[in-house]
């Protein structure tokens, strides 16, 4: 990725890089999260919070601090919607999508992401 799209994108406020995942993640078919022994979590107000990137360069800038040693692993839009997100709900767990080094994360509940990206998948058919 040209390091001027990163920096553009990155700098978007999180409402606009959460539409921007949305559309990504629809079109790529993936999602990226960053795994090392498990896959990384954060805490935000008592509950465990995963984060998610469109792309794997996204994941890889913010992979120090507390995940320094963790690596972007791609998860298949299809695991992630029928897997990733209902377990997540059940688990009490939410969504941080496309954090980044220098700002906030869009929080969300993983029924609101799922429907988001299920709304977004229906342009694509």
């Amino acid at each position: 990725m040209h390091p001027e799209k990163f920096k553009q994108v990155a700098g978007l406020p999180s409402a606009e890089r959460h539409a921007y995942f949305v559309r990504k993640v629809a079109d790529t078919q993936e999602v990226w999260g960053l795994y090392h022994d498990g896959w990384a979590t954060a805490q935000v107000d008592g509950k465990v919070v995963i984060p998610f990137w469109p792309e794997a360069v996204f994941a890889q800038a913010c992979a120090s601090g507390d995940w320094e040693y963790f690596q972007p692993r791609a998860i298949a839009l299809d695991d992630f919607l029928n897997k990733w997100l209902p377990g997540m709900a059940s688990n009490h767990q939410l969504a941080s999508v496309f954090p980044v080094p220098q700002g906030s994360a869009s929080i969300a509940a993983p029924a609101d992401l799922l429907a988001d990206l299920r709304e977004e998948a229906r342009h694509y058919e």
